[in-house]
């Protein structure tokens, strides 16, 4: 083989290895980017209470400006959450232990007695304090509840998420009740804590809500399907990168054992087996990290890394054969030796660079 030709076979080779690593970089990047955008924007829209909600019973602008200047139906309401007992994003649902208390003067309201958590159920609910002074009632309750909650789990386990509790009567519109968030006095308590996740903001809110229908009661105008909500939001994420790579570790372990081949002299039977052992461990690596996920046809980060790493091993195999391939027929050692050398440092480079270009996109 001529020198020209062994240029072209390098050449060939390097631009296959970086042509994967470029391509594959880059649609990871903006998938896992982009998603991050849309999640952060996403939760600050629905934290946002002069955001317009869309449907049959829509909310505008002017009725929420309306709503603020009605001082009919006023219920100061706060929100102490006190433990999270239970997070589970393969379960899609989170449990609060929580105090919510109110303060109103309207004597016709009973606001304790008939408000719901409307994104969960509630397990248990104790009236702790009851009392009127003047013309003011004052109520404190104790509650628990399980809240379902749609976790985004496209950037498991580098993933952040938007808790919220969200309170409605379950009597009265926005125009017979209104709550009026006691921003003050809500708060977290110190002993909340989510294994694997911090919290890093919180906000409570009061917003109207449309439903997109009157669910068929002549008695409903488009209006009075919206109904004032008390919204207590908590932002979380990954506190640094050790799940990440406590989940990746067996993936890892065996590219770096895929890579060891081109160690070995390309004549070495031992290099077709280092890889194939090396791509079985990382299939059961794949299927163990998959198994943390809920059943969702979503393309996660997840995928992705677990898909470069057995796509590497492959890669690595057909580097191997070509290298066997060059020596045996071709009687060119020194060549198989460049090809080797050069694979070795783009798989290396490639591979830990988009690793790290997709997991710094994820995180926040």
């Amino acid at each position: 083989m001529n020198e020209q030709k062994k240029q072209i076979v390098l050449a060939s080779w390097a631009v296959l290895l970086a042509g994967f690593y470029l391509i594959v970089g880059y649609l990871s990047w903006e998938t896992v980017y982009l998603n991050k955008q849309e999640s952060l924007l996403r939760h600050e829209e629905r934290l946002d209470p002069n955001r317009e909600e869309d449907g049959r019973t829509s909310v505008k602008v002017s009725q929420i400006e309306a709503g603020r200047n009605n001082s009919a139906g006023r219920v100061r309401t706060g929100i102490y959450i006190d433990r999270i007992l239970d997070l589970s994003t393969k379960d899609t649902v989170w449990t609060a232990d929580f105090y919510i208390w109110f303060k109103w003067s309207d004597e016709e309201l009973k606001p304790g007695e008939t408000f719901q958590v409307i994104n969960g159920d509630i397990q248990s609910k104790e009236k702790l304090v009851s009392i009127k002074e003047s013309k003011e009632f004052y109520e404190l309750y104790r509650v628990t509840a399980n809240i379902t909650k749609f976790f985004n789990i496209t950037r498991y386990p580098l993933d952040d998420h938007l808790l919220t509790l969200r309170i409605e009567d379950r009597d009265y519109g926005w125009k017979q009740i209104r709550y009026i968030a006691d921003t003050e006095n809500s708060d977290l308590s110190s002993r909340v804590n989510i294994p694997g996740y911090e919290i890093y903001d919180t906000k409570v809110i009061e917003k109207l809500h449309a439903y997109k229908t009157n669910r068929g009661d002549p008695r409903f105008s488009e209006d009075q399907g919206v109904y004032s909500q008390l919204v207590y939001g908590i932002w979380i994420k990954r506190p640094d990168w050790g799940l990440y790579f406590k989940m990746f570790q067996g993936l890892f372990a065996s590219v770096a054992i895929a890579l060891l081949a081109f160690f070995f002299s390309p004549t070495s039977g031992d290099r077709i087996g280092l890889g194939v052992g090396a791509f079985f461990a990382s299939v059961a690596s794949s299927y163990i990290s998959l198994n943390e996920l809920p059943g969702a046809g979503l393309r996660t980060m997840t995928d992705m890394i677990n898909g470069l790493g057995m796509t590497t091993i492959f890669l690595t195999l057909l580097g191997t054969i070509i290298s066997m391939l060059i020596t045996n027929k071709d009687g060119e050692g020194a060549l198989a030796q460049k090809v080797d050398r050069l694979s070795l440092s783009i798989f290396v480079a490639g591979y830990v660079l988009v690793n790290a270009v997709v997991a710094l996109s994820a995180s926040i």
